[in-house]
């Protein structure tokens, strides 16, 4: 399971790896150490441009999109908001239920998940994410040895409470093998860079494109950090230093 991780992106760092073309109503993403479920949390989506978008693309800027324009006759961007982590079911009352994770094993064949699956998938920029080993409760943080961002393959979904809708995703995950093993028996999906066009691509909607993802994930390295980071009101650089002492 992934159930909390920590990204210190800026918007322009974002933006160089994912070739984003928009953000969301100027969203601009700030550093958190300690990301927790039901936060708000970047996500990278492909989906058509909205009047409020800051076209940020050195690419040709479209063009203005006017309000008496149809929806669909607008262009299709690389889009970064902001987003409630934990998918809200479209049958749920409420957000007290929120779904974190989605296993990649099965994400085809749940209700929950498998319209996401076709044409709502996204991608969850990340610096690295922490885990636990049982049974001592050991924090480790976990992240790229390359030292690249982690792409957390992701779902999304519109709940909409009363005359509000809220954005929400969830983050796939896989068996872990390895060394990661002996800390969790799962990992993070975690996109390489030539598989990101594919995952946002709106058009590919055949649920069975999962099987295709079903490769090692880039190589990860990890290291012991201190029990602090278990508190998620603990939201310090600290979190993700190697630890100084046992722990």
């Amino acid at each position: 399971m992934c159930g909390r991780y920590a990204t210190t992106m800026s918007r322009t760092d974002i933006q160089l790896e994912f070739r984003l073309d928009v953000v969301a109503e100027s969203y601009e993403p700030a550093n958190n150490y300690n990301v927790a479920p039901t936060q708000d949390v970047p996500i990278i989506v492909e989906r058509k441009l909205l009047p409020d978008d800051e076209w940020i693309s050195s690419g040709e800027h479209p063009g203005t999109l006017d309000a008496g324009h149809e929806r669909s006759e607008a262009p299709t961007v690389r889009a970064l908001t902001p987003a409630f982590w934990g998918l809200i079911a479209q049958w749920a009352k409420d957000t007290s239920r929120p779904m974190i994770n989605a296993r990649m094993e099965t994400v085809a064949e749940k209700k929950s998940f498998a319209p996401s699956l076709k044409a709502r998938r996204c991608i969850i920029p990340a610096s690295g994410y922490f885990e636990w080993r049982k049974p001592e409760k050991t924090p480790f943080y976990i992240y790229r040895a390359d030292g690249k961002p982690l792409a957390f393959a992701g779902l999304y979904l519109w709940h909409k409470s009363g005359d509000e809708w809220l954005l929400t995703c969830t983050i796939l995950t896989r068996e872990a093998d390895g060394e990661l093993a002996k800390i969790h028996n799962r990992v993070p999906l975690i996109l390489h860079e030539e598989e990101y066009d594919t995952w946002l691509d709106p058009e590919l909607t055949d649920p069975s494109m999962i099987a295709s993802f079903e490769r090692p994930n880039p190589e990860l390295d990890f290291y012991r950090v201190h029990k602090a980071v278990g508190n998620v009101r603990n939201n310090i650089a600290e979190n993700i230093e190697p630890a100084q002492t046992e722990v």
